[in-house]
């Protein structure tokens, strides 16, 4: 599904809501740290670079901005990213990424309720999670909204790496480059809440097979840079959601909430970024393809847009 891919791209800020949350006062019933929900294991990442990342110029009055399209997770940034990406990152005036992954205001949407998954989602579906997930990491779950499943869901499979929007973040930190987000984490939090409900968790539950091989095979279109293949996957998932009930105008609507609305909120603050001279932006690369994306709205005002 589309949504699930969505959902890897916000992952970050829920996995760092999730450590926040995670002191003895917040911690889910039976003791497991509610950051826990959001790793699973998986094979090691692969160390040879990209051949061909999804990075963009961006340029209109004669500045240059540039756009870095990331994946969350299954991506050694450290180790991958070709010294094009990093030189670009290293040479520009300011740096720009979705949210605040460090938030302190997120991890309220993630303390524990009374009320139990495992009641909501019924035996057959509760044992599907336990099965997928790992009972300890169920239990450590049962009381956090369904959001922290469906996050733990999104990323079986993918190779064990740390979140590439932490390592670029750092980067720029550690040279001391004014950082802007482009909005809140709550606001991110807040829509993962309303659409990753028991409802969209049964249908990733259904699907899970199925889930693993596209999220794979995202990843393997990451990796080579084949931004179209990216597009289309995700297109294509439009299907699974109305086979599972949903109808044309909820799933339009989902993606709007996700990812069409957000692209047309951040445009006027990217643009205060060009225009005070440019910078690096990372976002998560459903946000810079196809028709209703970032790079398709700048485009729309002027701007050239360059893939590198």
């Amino acid at each position: 599904m589309k949504r699930v891919v969505v959902l890897a791209t916000l992952a970050a800020v829920l996995g760092a809501a999730c450590e926040r949350s995670s002191d003895p006062a917040r911690a889910a019933p039976g003791g497991t740290p509610a950051a826990a929900a959001v790793r699973s294991p998986a094979a090691p990442a692969a160390l040879d670079p990209l051949p061909h990342p999804l990075l963009w110029s961006v340029e209109k009055d004669g500045k240059t901005t540039y756009f870095f399209g990331t994946m969350h997770r299954g991506v050694d940034a450290a180790t991958r990213l070709p010294s094009g990406v990093w030189q670009r990152l290293d040479a520009a005036p300011a740096f720009a990424m979705e949210t605040n992954l460090d938030d302190p205001d997120a991890a309220a949407a993630i303390r524990p309720t009374a009320s139990s998954l495992r009641d909501t989602l019924g035996s057959d579906y509760w044992a599907r999670l336990e099965s997928a997930i790992g009972p300890g990491v169920a239990r450590a779950v049962e009381h956090l909204p369904p959001m922290v499943s469906a996050s733990a869901l999104s990323m079986r499979g993918l190779p064990e790496t740390e979140a590439m929007d932490r390592v670029l973040s750092a980067r720029a930190a550690g040279e001391h480059k004014p950082v802007v987000f482009l909005e809140p984490a709550t606001r991110q939090l807040a829509l993962l809440g309303k659409w990753m409900d028991t409802r969209a968790l049964r249908m990733m539950l259904d699907e899970l097979p199925e889930g693993e091989r596209h999220t794979r095979a995202m990843l393997e279109a990451y990796i080579a840079g084949d931004d179209r293949r990216i597009l289309a996957l995700a297109d294509a998932e439009r299907a699974d959601a109305l086979r599972h009930g949903y109808t044309a105008a909820e799933y339009d609507r989902e993606m709007a909430d996700l990812l069409y609305d957000r692209n047309a909120s951040w445009i006027a603050r990217l643009e205060q970024l060009h225009a005070a001279g440019g910078g690096f932006v990372a976002v998560g690369t459903l946000h810079l393809v196809g028709p209703r994306s970032v790079l398709d709205l700048l485009a729309d005002k002027g701007y050239r847009v360059t893939r590198l």
